[in-house]
């Protein structure tokens, strides 16, 4: 049981450091946070957690089987990318605070968070071995792994809408935001250039 129960721990921790890992959800989490506060952000970290939910559960009942190096992630890779590239494109011409305006709407972030190839290659190569492994050890273990992944994953990403939030004071300004807005939309497509040559390098080779 105590094995058991660190092997638990162990998971959570696992999904508590994948939520900390920079990338176009954390980024987003933080511009919307400095835009409407922590209480208006947490909206981003359940849509991502839906997405990252589907795709859990698609890799460990479906996905387990196939092949990391299969054209199917680097073509993820290539959609996601896509909307990466728009939510720069509408944060760029971004001049003064609209809080109404919905920069991050709702099937924006879930689609960022499903079309992560990167992800996919991680659940495939990483989780999965190791909630099939669990399920060896306990009744419905693979969907335990899952859960306990995704209570990890969305205690660290609640855990930055709140820090952020401390940051919000500095950006109350339209300039100073303006200016956030400029380098938030760089990043998502620094993010969207390395997914694309990723994909091309997958396909190419």
């Amino acid at each position: 049981k105590n094995v058991l129960f660190i092997r638990c721990l162990e998971v959570v921790f696992l999904g508590f450091l994948m939520g900390l890992v920079p990338g176009p959800v954390v980024t987003s989490l933080f511009t919307e946070t400095v835009r409407k506060g922590w209480r208006a952000a947490r909206r981003i970290v359940i849509w991502a957690a839906a997405g990252e939910l589907v795709m859990s559960v698609v890799c460990v009942a479906a996905l387990s089987t196939v092949n990391p190096d299969s054209p199917i992630f680097p073509a993820l890779n290539v959609f996601g990318a896509l909307v990466l590239f728009s939510l720069a494109f509408d944060l760029w011409k971004v001049e003064e605070i609209h809080e109404e305006e919905p920069l991050f709407s709702n099937r924006r972030i879930f689609t960022i968070a499903v079309l992560n190839g990167m992800a996919w290659i991680f659940w495939i190569t990483v989780c999965t071995p190791q909630a099939v492994e669990l399920g060896k050890t306990i009744q419905g273990g693979r969907w335990l792994f899952i859960a306990l992944f995704e209570l990890g994953w969305a205690i660290s990403t609640f855990s930055l809408c709140g820090l952020f939030g401390l940051f919000r004071p500095f950006f109350q300004s339209n300039r100073k935001l303006h200016l956030l807005y400029r380098t938030v939309a760089l990043l998502f497509i620094i993010f969207a250039l390395k997914l694309t040559v990723v994909s091309l390098r997958s396909l190419l080779h």
